[in-house]
């Protein structure tokens, strides 16, 4: 066989060796690229499980603070309320110190009176115990 057959021969056993190469290595490529598209489904799948929990946790969060938002409004309403019912019993006690300021007022006009009528009562005393001795 010249030469050049050999040459041929071999460049089609390289050629051979080489599409065999490339097809092992496409298998090996085809393997690969089953392994990470699985890998990746699983890395997508544990990201789907992650954003659910933490769409789970943000539900539980907003509804934790709509209840925390809900007892605030509570607490201010009840604290208005406090507040209203303060104010109602400082003008109740107000009222009630005018009035006793008023009664004060009264019981001290009376003893007024009282102690004219008590100076009226002794001065007449006095008049009608002049007449009895003589």
């Amino acid at each position: 066989m010249p030469l050049s057959c050999f040459s041929s021969v071999l460049a089609s056993l390289r050629g051979g060796a080489a599409a065999a190469a490339e097809d092992d290595a496409g298998e090996e490529g085809t393997a690969a690229l089953l392994r990470r598209r699985l890998l990746v489904g699983e890395v997508a799948a544990n990201l789907e499980e992650e954003v659910g929990a933490l769409e789970r946790a943000l539900a539980v969060a907003v509804a934790e603070r709509a209840a925390v938002e809900a007892r605030r409004l509570d607490a201010e309403a009840r604290a208005d309320d406090a507040e209203a019912r303060v104010l109602a019993a400082a003008e109740e006690k107000d009222a009630r110190v005018e009035e006793l300021v008023i009664a004060a007022a009264e019981a001290a006009a009376k003893r007024r009176q009282i102690r004219v009528l008590e100076l009226q009562i002794q001065a007449v005393n006095n008049m009608t115990s002049k007449f009895r001795w003589y």
